[in-house]
């Protein structure tokens, strides 16, 4: 036995990691909340807000689960031993994955109240629906989002089972494998994510234009996701769990990424405004002049607020990305604005010409988004607890345990 796995052999294996009960019967009574409140929307005759909220909810969730496989195959192609020891997170981020994709591709049956193209009266009046009417349709909505809802399960359940049958047999040729599986895996996963952002939110306006559209849903996907494995490990740290081999220096990098990435949605956010108001294209500019319209305005200025100006600055010492209850409150702080933008993305786009949405407290939406965040977690929670809380024979873990920075 090589002294480097008779050393790893020595590690004692931390007990398997059990969220509180308490937080798991939170979830469960979110969950319940946002089912009353789809079904007494949809039963009050408010259909296009209990559509559009469950819209909001499923993509946010989705997004939580794709950014488990998809951090995952990241941390793998860049090598990020530091990450290691929290790489249990991630992987039970992507447990949501089917229950979550199934969920999302529910909203075809509330599509007649959210998206105009799958009217064929307002298809055949409309020149460019009838243009764009070959991608726009039910059969493609199906076939593209199902075959990339696919593609991300088998990804996913390959990555995953070889992490885990790492753990029994030590084999480094196992990483090596799941190296080549994600290199593949995000390709696919940039070409299929932008093909679901576009049906599920961006085709809510099919008149519009954007070539930054799929960037921002991706950067959307990218601050949220290490927003909450920022969150779920500052919470470890607190309660002590995973003490040998979680500490403030784990805690570091993983805020310093939500960091960055909070950075990069301020850059993507304003390219895609300096793009549309400099070019003055009416095709290009009706997305912010429905949201300064109606109501909206207000609702519009708060986004870059919560999503960037205060994490932003809080986040800049070194200290706030150490301390576990500073790192908490940010990541918090990053997952609600996240529900923020995403109801300035649907909300605003429901209901055409004079029927169009009026700025409101998005209390509807707010309780069904909770719903599906419910359920996520108790999934979450679910697979989190299932296997070893740490991978002790990756190949990586010395060099993570001694990460310092």
């Amino acid at each position: 036995m090589s002294h480097h796995d008779a050393a790893m052999d020595k590690l004692t294996p931390p007990d398997p990691i059990r969220l509180p009960v308490l937080a798991k019967v939170a979830a469960a009574i979110a969950a319940l909340v946002g089912a009353g409140a789809f079904y007494w929307s949809l039963s009050s005759g408010h259909a296009d807000v209990a559509w559009s909220s469950y819209l909001i909810g499923a993509f946010y969730a989705l997004s939580l689960g794709l950014f488990g496989v998809a951090w995952v195959a990241i941390l793998y192609l860049s090598k990020g031993v530091w990450s290691v020891t929290m790489r249990r997170i991630p992987e039970a981020m992507s447990a949501w994955l089917l229950p979550g994709g199934v969920l999302a591709i529910g909203v075809a049956l509330g599509s007649h109240h959210l998206y105009h193209w799958t009217d064929p009266k307002a298809v055949a009046a409309d020149a460019l629906l009838t243009y764009k009417q070959p991608f726009l349709n039910m059969g493609m909505f199906f076939g593209l989002v199902g075959a990339s809802l696919l593609v991300w399960l088998v990804f996913s359940f390959l990555i995953m089972r070889n992490s885990r049958r790492q753990d029994q047999s030590g084999q480094v040729a196992l990483s090596r494998t799941n190296v080549t599986l994600s290199a593949v895996f995000i390709v696919l996963f940039a070409l299929s994510f932008t093909v679901v952002s576009y049906y599920l939110l961006m085709s809510l306006e099919p008149h519009w234009f954007s070539t930054m559209y799929a960037v921002l849903t991706f950067t959307d996907l990218i601050q949220t996701g290490t927003a909450f494995v920022s969150l779920v490990a500052a919470g470890l740290i607190i309660g002590g769990k995973l003490k040998g081999f979680l500490n403030e220096n784990h805690l570091h990098s993983v805020a310093k990424m939500m960091f960055a990435a909070t950075g990069f949605w301020a850059y993507i956010y304003f390219c895609q405004f300096l793009l549309i108001w400099y070019a003055n294209i009416p095709e290009e500019t009706t997305h912010f002049i429905t949201r300064w319209e109606n109501g909206w305005l207000i609702y519009l200025l708060v986004l870059p607020m919560l999503k960037f100006v205060v994490p932003f600055i809080l986040l800049v010492p070194r200290e706030n990305k150490r301390k576990p209850g500073r790192v908490a409150a940010m990541a918090l702080l990053i997952l609600i604005a996240q529900f923020w933008e995403l109801y300035m993305l649907v909300a605003p786009a429901i209901g055409h010409g004079s029927h169009a949405a009026h700025g409101h407290v998005p209390i509807v939406e707010a309780a069904v988004t909770l719903g599906f965040l419910g359920l996520f977690f108790l999934v979450f929670a679910w697979a989190l607890g299932r296997h070893n809380a740490v991978p002790l024979k990756d190949p990586r873990l010395r060099e993570c345990l001694r990460y310092h920075q």
